[in-house]
């Protein structure tokens, strides 16, 4: 995507007279749209639990190592800030909380927006009881003469909210997603193709039908003055649109103008809705958008298809369609300049509900296979709803309640917070691609057959990280095989492999390059050449810690070459106790992972590595308080 201006030099120049002048901007999202480089982002929904601090909460979100929490591999947060919550506490509320997101590498953050305080709220009711959401006062002027101190006209609740706001949290976010969303419908005529009654390509939707209760008019004057606000303050930063979900509502907004008058175009509102947006941002939940299955005339039903290649194709299918909409107005990088993307709200279930799909593996799998395709596919972000479990497993009455990285928070003690393993898989591809770009080359290269998906990922000085995997096809499982050989062009003959707990369990084997065995589930793999150690460990070391340990504990193994081996803990009579791994291919350096030893009776047990050639090395631990 050809996201930079040959006009850029003489805009930037402007947006720094405008920031000065502090007034409507002389240029849209028509024009220019800033570009992106920021890489990729692995983000979370951030969510609220009732004993923990937002701080304490992106402590595990990204970890903390002034604590020694390893947190699950956030790098960018979704956040909220409405205006009946700043408007009561005060705008500063979320200050610190902000810096501290900073600390931690915490970035690019994104901010919805919206949600009046009551005294600011539209009083307008479009259907008994039933009272709009929006802002009073949306059409009073943006600007004023600065009669009580600022550019803005207080009278506008919205823009003076936003003034406000933007100026105390503008250097921690980059992107202002305009409520969220708005085009909740609770009547299903957003689904509904042209020529039905209602649908939304030729119809406005009545008030009372969806999120907002108002004209659509009033959402994209929220977007204008949203951009204008924003843009005077910030012109770097981003104009989203509120996690959209359906392509009806986007049609929508890019056809009409915020006049009031049916959204007509006139010279008080000249610009239909595209031209106050920089992102399209949008949610994504295949499991319940028919991504997962077809209408099948032969069995006069549906067949099925859940499984998680088949939702990161159902996440692909939404912003296809969501573009084909932005191409149909001209949003092209020809007539007008392309948008980004970001998807602020994502994941599939851990459960099985109904007919859903649900199991912790496709969950898993989803997640790094979703921000594989992110990359591919010019996302810049995706936001994982969300970072910890709303109920407990046990009191779960939704698909929605068990999708956190963590589990129930509240559950349990500060800091003593459980990752599951779709936690531990977002931590492991975090930690193995951040700061590296998606290489479409090489991923060409490859060759990749049908069966097989993936791509190469090159980071600025590590060198090449490839991901992974075989694809699914049946439904209900995320069983699948195949065998790879990288092109011997490549020249490449023995990889580094990480599986999806890496980030638990740190194993690194060795594959051969000509024999890369690969199943459902995707692997990272890293030419050896390229993580060549020249100051490894010269003998092989087993440590534990802690030792004597309650629960669990943590094991690292140093290994001066690769070598087969195995690792068994043995009882003090000799016997199997558990075993860890056997008969792997061990890449030379450090390896960590965590023995869970709950339910172990209380005693001496030893570590014993086996390594090739008949060596042994063993470990005496010492279960205590289970």
């Amino acid at each position: 995507m050809n996201r930079i201006s040959p006009l850029l030099p003489l805009l930037v120049s402007l947006f720094l007279s405008h920031v000065l002048a502090a007034q409507t901007p002389n240029y849209t999202a028509n024009t220019f749209v800033p570009p992106y480089d920021g890489g990729y982002h692995f983000g979370a929904n951030l969510g609220a639990y009732y004993f923990w601090t937002d701080q304490q909460l992106a402590d595990i979100a990204a970890g903390n190592p002034d604590l020694n929490v390893p947190g699950a591999g956030v790098t960018s947060l979704r956040l909220s800030l409405p205006e009946g919550f700043v408007d009561y506490w005060g705008y500063d509320i979320r200050l610190d909380a902000f810096q501290h997101y900073d600390s931690l590498g915490i970035n690019d953050n994104v901010v919805f927006v919206g949600f009046p305080a009551e005294e600011h709220r539209d009083p307008t009711m479009p259907c008994p009881g039933v009272q709009s959401e929006m802002f009073a006062n949306l059409y009073e002027p943006i600007w004023d003469n600065g009669e009580n101190g600022t550019p803005v006209n207080e009278q506008n609740f919205y823009a003076a909210y936003l003034w406000k706001l933007v100026q105390v949290y503008g250097p921690y976010t980059r992107y202002w997603e305009i409520w969220n969303e708005p085009d909740f419908d609770f009547v299903g005529n957003s689904s509904k193709k042209p020529g039905e009654p209602g649908n939304w390509w030729e119809y406005n939707p009545e008030p009372c039908d969806y999120a907002i209760h108002a004209p659509v008019q009033h959402y994209i004057r929220t977007l204008r003055i949203s951009y204008e606000v924003i843009k005077s303050l910030y012109p770097q930063d981003y104009v989203a649109t509120g996690g959209l979900g359906y392509p009806s509502f986007l049609d929508l907004i890019l056809r009409q103008t915020d006049n009031p008058d049916q959204g007509k175009v006139s010279p008080e509102y000249p610009l239909t809705g595209g031209a106050y947006f920089d992102v399209l941002s949008f949610h994504s939940y295949p499991h319940i958008d028919n991504s997962l299955r077809e209408w099948s005339d032969d069995v006069m039903g549906f067949v099925y298809f859940r499984h998680s290649d088949r939702c990161v194709d159902g996440m692909l299918r939404l912003k296809n369609q969501f573009n084909d909409v932005l191409r149909n107005y001209g949003y092209d990088g020809a007539t007008y300049p392309e948008k980004h993307w970001i998807i602020t709200e994502s994941n599939i279930p851990r459960i099985q509900v109904d007919e859903y799909l649900g199991s912790n593996e496709a969950q898993r799998n989803y997640l790094i296979k979703s921000a594989v395709a992110c990359q591919q596919n010019d996302i810049d972000q995706l936001h994982v709803y969300q970072l910890g479990d709303i109920e407990t497993e046990k009191d779960a009455r939704s698909e929605f309640h068990l999708m956190g990285l963590y589990t129930e928070l509240d559950s349990v003690a500060k800091y003593e917070q459980r990752r599951t393993q779709a936690g531990i898989a977002y931590a492991t591809v975090s930690h193995l691609l951040h700061g590296s770009r998606y290489d479409a080359n090489r991923t060409a290269e490859m060759a990749l057959p049908s069966n097989i998906r993936g791509g190469a990922f090159k980071h600025p000085t590590e060198g090449y990280t490839y991901v992974l995997w075989a694809m699914t096809d049946q439904d209900r499982s995320e069983q699948a095989s195949a065998d790879y050989t990288f092109p011997a062009s490549l020249n490449i003959k023995n990889l580094h492999r990480r599986t999806w707990d890496f980030a638990e369990r740190a194993i690194t084997t060795v594959v051969p390059a000509d024999a890369v065995r690969l199943t459902g589930s995707p692997i990272f793999l890293r030419d050896r050449k390229d993580e060549h150690q020249t100051d490894g460990p010269t003998l092989t070391s087993l440590s534990c810690s802690p030792n004597p340990f309650s629960g669990s504990t943590t094991v690292v193994l140093e290994l001066p070459e690769a070598t087969t081996s195995s690792l068994s803990l043995y009882d003090p009579l000799g016997r199997l106790v558990q075993r860890l791994f056997k008969a792997e291919r061990l890449a030379e350096g450090q390896h960590r992972f965590t023995v869970d030893a709950s339910g172990l009776p209380n005693g001496v047990y030893f570590l014993r590595l086996e390594l090739e050639g008949g060596r042994t090395v063993e470990k005496k631990v010492m279960s205590v308080g289970n």
